[in-house]
């Protein structure tokens, strides 16, 4: 955990008012927030979609509370004196939950993009955009000195996981339905 403590050290060295206001605002999208952003966008066009955004940001949420228990990792501010809690948190620290949120976001957007069109440039572009995204929010929780590298990361990857999971379950799903509807018409 040294060279996690010295990530945020470095990260929060001479911090601004500024630099973490800035992040203050990121770490939103890895919030409720977040999900009402993403709601709002996949509500008029993919309603499969949206549904398996809502399961898995539902279910990852109620995975991310029972493995903070679980686990018990005090947060990084309540280890170390020298770094601050400017997220104003509480709780444990492993997984991150809003790591994990943002991964189930930027998942479900990415699959969106990828149904929405065609154009392989658009596709790249947006799946690095998103992608970006959602690793910023991972950082804004060090920065913010509320999680470690490893919790941001364990966060990340079970967000992709369950995510892909809900997709192909969903999608599984809803061809399962049409063509049971196909085959009664």
């Amino acid at each position: 955990m040294g060279f996690e403590r010295t990530i945020i050290k470095f990260l929060q060295l001479n911090a601004t008012t500024g630099w973490i206001s800035f992040f203050q605002a990121v770490t939103l999208l890895g919030s409720y927030l977040g999900f009402a952003v993403c709601f709002l966008i996949l509500f008029p066009r993919s309603k499969g979609l949206l549904i398996s955004m809502t399961m898995t940001f539902v279910l990852g949420s109620l995975f991310n509370h029972l493995l903070k228990s679980i686990i018990a990792r005090p947060r990084p501010f309540e280890s170390y004196e020298d770094i601050k809690n400017y997220g104003d948190e509480s709780g444990y620290s492993m997984p991150s939950g809003h790591s994990l949120c943002a991964a189930i976001f930027a998942t479900h957007l990415i699959v969106y993009v990828h149904l929405l069109t065609k154009n392989k440039w658009t596709r790249v572009l947006a799946t690095i955009s998103i992608s970006l995204l959602a690793g910023l929010v991972a950082f804004s929780r060090m920065v913010l000195g509320v999680h470690y590298l490893t919790d941001t990361l364990v966060g990340m990857g079970m967000g992709v996981l369950i995510s892909s999971v809900a997709i192909i379950a969903t999608t599984v799903a809803i061809h399962g339905l049409a063509r049971r509807y196909y085959d009664k018409n």
